[in-house]
């Protein structure tokens, strides 16, 4: 079993943390097919679904998990995925609004985790304009949970703050992804056009300009990979959230563009367009928080959002992933993210004069 990163004593131990038995004893384990509602998880590192043989008294039993081995993906200077994960499951489970997998056994550093399995009854693809909209209300009662916290979260300093303490990072990491796609030539779509090349150092050298309105607005606690890939749905109506590798401090509108963008990336058309989504948040979190936006408003933070979620994680996985990978996915790049960024930085950022 050295394939595994965990000893016998660390998964008893966590089994029996479990199941409250003290005298639980891990027979043997093994891999097992992963459940799709996991899936999404993968770009995150290894994922594999677990199979344990346990006896407790005088019964044989057996429990299903999933292990989560976080790998890479996370820059230089900030809490690794998997740290973040341990901490929410080990110190903020309980004060979420909605249910998230038990967290069974972990490293403390989060080189890995053993979560309960929950398998989705509706599969990401097959979610109704109905079931987004229970997640809307489902974000926006984590957002109301933890409204206007930002300075009571600073207790937990594993946690994202994407536009504060965590920004020079996101700032010289997008950097080095444009300078590498300036070297490498490569992706066209990218390197092939002066305009593009020329927008997407606008909106690095004016990163702080980007991230002012996001400071200024209210902060929350943020899921940070909020889409039905991340949501295992029952028939039922439940909606057990996990994936929260991005879990984090900031404005409402990262969570909001996260999932509008991730939905769209990997699922294409939705039940729901863009317009509808941030309607039916908005009125919620009227309702909850009594606090709204004029349009004006509201459309700055969205493009300067936009701009930073950009920032974050898509010009470094242009830059990194293989070329035939990116050539598959360059219309919705293009029609997801490239346009629309390019749009928010002619709106929002001074130009760049060339001679």
């Amino acid at each position: 079993m050295s394939a595994w990163p965990f000893s016998s004593a660390e998964l008893t131990a966590g089994l029996r943390r479990y199941f409250a038995e003290p005298a639980l004893q891990v027979r043997g384990w093994r891999e097992r097919p992963l459940p799709f509602a996991h899936h999404s998880d993968r770009a995150a590192g290894r994922v594999r679904g677990l199979h344990v043989d346990y006896a407790a008294g005088p019964n044989d039993l057996s429990v299903e998990c999933v292990l989560k081995e976080p790998q890479g993906g996370t820059p230089a200077g900030l809490a690794g995925a998997g740290r973040r994960e341990v901490g929410l499951y080990r110190s903020l489970a309980s004060q979420l609004p909605m249910p998230v997998p038990a967290l069974v056994a972990a490293h403390p550093a989060g080189d890995w985790l053993v979560l309960e399995t929950v398998e989705a009854e509706v599969a990401p693809a097959a979610w109704s304009a109905d079931h987004y909209h229970a997640a809307i209300i489902a974000l926006t009662a984590l957002h109301e949970r933890f409204w206007n916290l930002g300075d009571d979260l600073a207790a937990y300093p594993w946690l994202a703050r994407p536009v504060a303490g965590d920004f020079e990072v996101h700032v010289h990491g997008a950097a080095r992804s444009l300078a590498a796609i300036i070297r490498d030539q490569r992706p066209a779509l990218l390197a092939d056009s002066t305009e593009t090349l020329t927008t997407l150092g606008q909106i690095i050298s004016q990163a702080d300009r980007v991230v002012e309105p996001l400071r200024l607005a209210p902060h929350t606690l943020l899921h940070g990979d909020f889409w039905p890939g991340n949501v295992a749905l029952q028939t039922d109506g439940e909606m057990v959230v996990y994936g929260w590798k991005l879990v984090g401090v900031g404005p409402v509108q990262l969570d909001l563009v996260a999932l509008v963008t991730s939905s769209r990336w990997e699922l294409g058309a939705l039940p729901l367009d863009e317009a509808e989504i941030l309607s039916l948040y908005r009125q919620e979190l009227a309702q909850r928080v009594q606090v709204s936006w004029l349009e004006d408003e509201w459309a700055l933070l969205w493009d300067h959002a936009l701009l930073w979620r950009f920032v974050q994680t898509m010009l470094g996985w242009a830059a990194d992933v293989p070329l035939p990978v990116f050539e598959a996915r360059a219309s919705a790049f293009a029609n997801i993210w490239l346009e629309p960024v390019r749009a928010a930085a002619g709106r929002r950022l001074a130009p760049i004069f060339t001679f």
